[in-house]
């Protein structure tokens, strides 16, 4: 036993592993030898990253908290499963936020409930708080003051609302005696009883929720181990590429979201996107315009192109309309606005600084590294990938957003989401707070090939191939679809029904995620990462995802370079023969053939909760019926 040490409380851990596994509110097993709770964070003041846009983090937020209330309603009717963030109805909701890159963990001993180690006594009491230096801890027992090996009770109250309570002893018995022990043998924790030291009558372990606002009719708070996973799940976003305020500024332009949709259509070229977002305009010589009308009379449609994008400026209007008509948009309107900033993301990862096959072959130094580097193409199209596209980004912005928490559950139905409350600065407002990680890291692309996705749609009659073929292909297809549902097309938790509008494209998500999670699995045996070292990102509007190391990992340099470098043929190769699972045949024919044996992978891994996977999408299903996409058939 020895006196209680401030100093034990300064933690010097990578900000991603403290977003991960040190949230305000959790608590952890203290490198002092006692249990804690972080209380809040403080600013990182010497923070020197990219300056993000508070705007998009803010309304990324938003966004997150609206889909969990309507998952909410979806489940009860008129339950509001966020009381505690601003409402949908206020204007100004986004000024009640405040982001911060949080540089200080600030945290106390706690739960303050412990047990004497004497095995004559076992009193559990609740003990005051510690005086730094000065008293000891754990203390010594006030009923038989032993003071050798005393312990915090690891147990807490959870309650679905999001309060949480130490396991504090009943204050007196049925004949007024005050000191109880725990009889914790049992293996469930029902069957948990208080003693009376005195004379020996049980009570039940159990404690109602205090929260004079919770609104679930049920107020029995849930025994735990301090340490269960529901005992604090973390709710966040993981958002790649976020505006920079340089970047905040081009999007504030009139012409952004037309001139994205036109980019990604192939209606202008970047040099023209960044004329049109940069505001910037040209004088064009007589002579430009002569020769650009005689290349168009003569039939040279493309050098004209070329000569129009490089000195004319780009007709605006003529870009709306065409943009508008090919897609069936309102190119002004809030879900154009939307889809651009959501296609704009995958387009800017695409110009960062990248490592892709054609630059690796031409640099390979030796005749069997470029052999290797001839394969990859061949391994990666039988894989149903694009190996032109697929490549390494050497730096992939990414930033973690820490939004709130659940207790007892992980999803709206079955928890409030709950948010960090707080003053970001001394003598700021209360506010609250959004805490984000801006770091960078390598990521592996894997653009998947559009025309094998269009023929595993055909063949497993999701679409018909004319419907396809007049959308323009799969990707402009996808983009009607998602616009048509508001995006809520990707966000079913429970797969949609045959014939229903949706059905298709949550289908094609399934399959988009369950190629994410198999890659991921084989490059964690290649890589040197971990299945939770790494994490996936997808942009499902342009059929392609990223695998990346997460905040939380032990981070190595150049560890997926080498990856591309040295055996990308064996990892994909490895992804495409996996097609078992330790609980075969039981999951593929009872789960779809996905769950923890296989597809599934642990929370910090996947950025969409394990939802809509299936081996079924890959490989087909038992019954035949569902062909997979890596039937020799397609």
């Amino acid at each position: 036993m020895a006196a209680f040490n401030p100093r034990e409380h300064d933690m010097s851990r990578d900000r991603g592993q403290v977003l991960y596994r040190f949230r305000p509110g959790q608590t952890f097993d203290h490198r002092g030898g006692y249990t804690a709770q972080v209380m809040q964070y403080g600013r990182d003041d010497e923070f020197d990253g990219p300056s993000l846009d508070r705007d998009q983090l803010v309304q990324a937020a938003m966004r997150f908290v609206r889909s969990w209330r309507a998952a909410g309603r979806a489940h009860a009717a008129g339950a509001d499963r966020a009381p505690e963030f601003p409402g949908d109805e206020d204007r100004l909701a986004s000024r009640h936020y405040e982001v911060v890159v949080p540089g200080k963990v600030f945290c106390r001993v706690w739960p303050r409930v412990v047990r004497c180690s004497s095995s004559r006594c076992g009193h559990v009491w609740a003990a005051g708080d510690p005086r730094p230096g000065t008293d000891e801890w754990p203390p010594p027992c006030p009923r038989c003051g032993n003071g050798i090996g005393n312990r915090q009770l690891q147990f807490v109250f959870a309650h679905r609302c999001g309060e949480i309570s130490p396991m504090y002893p009943p204050q007196k018995c049925p004949r007024g005696h005050a000191k109880f022990k725990l009889d914790d043998r049992p293996s469930r924790f029902r069957d948990f009883r208080w003693e009376c030291l005195s004379c020996g009558i049980p009570l039940p372990v159990q404690r109602s929720c205090g929260n004079t606002s919770c609104g679930y009719p049920d107020k029995l708070m849930s025994p735990l181990l301090h340490t269960a996973g529901t005992a604090h799940v973390g709710q966040g976003l993981t958002l790649v590429n976020v505006t920079t305020t340089e970047e905040a500024a081009r999007q504030n332009n009139p012409n952004y979201s037309v001139a994205v949709l036109g980019r990604w259509l192939g209606e202008i070229t970047e040099g023209e996107f960044r004329r049109l977002t940069d505001g910037h305009t040209v004088d064009v010589p007589d002579e430009v315009t002569e020769s650009v009308r005689a290349m168009e009379q003569a039939g040279l449609v493309d050098q004209a192109r070329a000569l129009r994008a490089r000195f004319m400026p780009v007709g605006v209007d003529r870009l709306r309309e065409q943009v508008g008509k090919t897609l069936g948009l309102d190119v002004d309107g809030d879900e154009a606005r939307a889809l651009a900033a959501e296609l704009h993301t995958y387009q800017r990862v695409r110009n960062l600084d990248r490592l892709d096959i054609r630059r690796l072959a031409k640099e390979a130094r030796t005749p069997a590294r470029r052999a290797l580097y001839d394969r990859y193409p061949g391994v990666l199209s039988r894989a149903g990938f694009d190996g032109d596209q697929t490549c390494l980004v050497t730096e992939l912005p990414i930033t973690y957003l820490a939004i709130g928490y659940s207790r007892t559950g992980f999803s709206p139905d079955e928890a409030d989401l709950v948010p960090y409350r707080g003053r970001a600065a001394r003598g700021a407002p209360d506010k609250t707070l959004l805490y984000a990680h801006p770091t960078q890291a390598e990521a592996l692309l894997f653009p998947v090939d559009r025309a094998r996705i269009t023929r595993w749609l055909v063949r497993n009659d999701l679409v018909d191939q004319n419907d396809l073929a007049e959308a323009g292909g799969v990707a402009q297809w996808l983009v009607h679809q998602l616009a048509s549902s508001g995006g809520k097309a990707l966000a079913h938790d429970t797969p949609p029904p045959g014939g229903h509008p949706d059905h298709a494209v949550y289908e094609l998500f399934g399959l988009l995620h369950s190629l994410s999670h198999q890659l991921l699995r084989a490059l964690a045996v290649d890589s040197g990462y971990s299945e939770t070292s790494l994490s996936e990102y997808l942009f499902p509007h342009d059929l392609a995802f990223a695998v990346y190391p997460n905040g939380g990992s032990d981070f190595t340099l150049g560890a997926l370079r080498s990856v591309l470098e040295q055996n990308l043929d064996a990892v994909v190769t490895r992804a495409v023969d996996n097609d078992s699972c330790l609980y075969d045949p039981n999951c593929m024919l009872t789960n779809r053939g996905a769950d923890h044996g296989c597809l599934q992978l642990p929370e910090t891994a996947c950025q969409h909760w394990n939802r809509n996977l299936s081996r079924w999408h890959l490989f087909g299903s038992p019954d035949g019926l569902r062909i997979g996409f890596w039937d020799p058939m397609l």
